[in-house]
């Protein structure tokens, strides 16, 4: 597809995941001492003051981006140095639900951006030195898709299956504190609310094999469906989002 809107168009413009306004940029020379690896980089002023180096990336903007894309802001914090924060294109938020504080997408949700120490962090100077990071949601996008990351693997290799309940609504709303700190007051709650149109299960309790159905709300008969391979049989609300033994989402 994005060849094809090349051949179309061949100055087509590419989505830019920005922060800040133009003014903010920093010079050419200023981007080679910082280092490469970045398709962007410049200096964002934000509350009280405080700056940050913002790095960002060019995307090709096409019908799947438009529709399953959002973009995160990732910050690393260090004492005495400017925050460096990067911002990415996302298609699925992987949500780690290993905790046994976890119950809840919410809760899993909470978890991923919270702010998280990054061990062994080393400088250029060969010092090491204490840093944190942490995750935030800077564009959401407008069809989202989670993923709860039930295949785990062991210290000694071995991939294992996390079997336990994780309720999710049929409603979902995502709260401001998930937000990044720019897009908090810009998001109202009819633009951070979702609402459940499908979900995937595992069948079985190994992580090597098993089986795989889906219920999927269909909107021409205003109801739920459940496909198993070539079964496809209509079923109610509660049963979608009913805990059950034998499957997982």
């Amino acid at each position: 597809m994005v060849n094809l809107k090349k051949l179309l168009s061949p100055n087509n413009e590419k989505l830019t995941i920005s922060n800040g306004p133009k003014k903010h940029s920093v010079h050419e020379e200023e981007q080679e001492e910082r280092g490469k690896g970045s398709e962007g980089e410049w200096e964002h002023v934000g509350p009280r003051n405080k700056t940050s180096i913002t790095g960002q990336a060019d995307f090709v903007q096409t019908p799947i981006t438009s529709i399953f894309s959002g973009h995160i802001r990732s910050v690393v914090y260090q004492q005495s140095s400017e925050e460096s924060a990067t911002l990415q294109l996302f298609f699925m938020l992987q949500l780690d639900i290993q905790s046994d504080k976890i119950h809840t997408v919410q809760d899993a949700l909470e978890s991923l951006v919270a702010r998280e120490s990054v061990q062994g962090y080393t400088t250029k100077t060969k010092q090491q030195v204490e840093i944190s990071r942490r995750v935030t949601l800077e564009k959401l996008p407008r069809l989202l898709m989670l993923h709860l990351k039930r295949f785990v693997y062991e210290k000694t290799g071995r991939c294992q299956k996390l079997i336990k309940n994780i309720e999710y609504p049929v409603d979902l709303e995502i709260s401001k504190e998930l937000l990044s700190p720019g897009v908090k007051n810009k998001n109202f709650k009819c633009h951070r609310t979702y609402h459940l149109l499908a979900v995937v299960y595992h069948h079985g309790n190994s992580a090597k094999g098993g089986h795989y159905t889906t219920d999927i709300f269909q909107i021409g008969l205003n109801g739920w469906l459940c496909i198993d391979d070539q079964t496809v049989k209509l079923i109610n609300q509660y049963q979608v989002v009913r805990p059950m033994a034998e499957r997982t989402a």
